[in-house]
């Protein structure tokens, strides 16, 4: 497994969900509000984490393939949730109940389905690969 690739990916994908985001605000949430606004960028997000995780195992993982898929996702995991407490409360400026908000599932919050995609995205693919 390469950390830099792996990093790289992750990093591409953050400014996806990042240039995601601003669109949503800027055009999306005045014309459809804020809730179909969020399930759009979740949906959006975990189909770019799909479609990153597909290209990374198929063409940079190298085997052995399940330790590598684990290891990417966790390593997307770890450093999403770092930039999103560290970066997006120090940065951006977001309250902490807001950035904990997120994962209140029960309350239609989708952001922990998010970073589920992001440790099952590189197993599944490498699932595929061995079947």
């Amino acid at each position: 497994m390469s950390y830099p690739t792996a990093f790289i990916f992750w990093f591409v994908m953050v400014i996806m969900a990042i240039a995601n985001g601003v669109f949503a605000e800027k055009l999306l949430i005045p014309r459809i509000g804020d809730y179909a606004s969020h399930l759009y960028k979740s949906a959006f997000i975990i189909i770019v984490i799909f479609i990153g995780a597909h290209i990374y195992i198929t063409r940079f993982a190298g085997p052995p393939l399940f330790s590598t898929a684990l290891t990417t996702g966790l390593l997307w995991l770890s450093c999403s949730i770092i930039f999103e407490f560290f970066f997006g409360h120090y940065v951006f400026g977001f309250s902490w109940e807001r950035l904990f908000a997120d994962y209140r599932i029960w309350e239609g919050r989708l952001w922990s389905l998010v970073l589920a995609s992001e440790v099952a995205a590189p197993l599944f693919f490498a699932w595929l690969a061995k079947a």
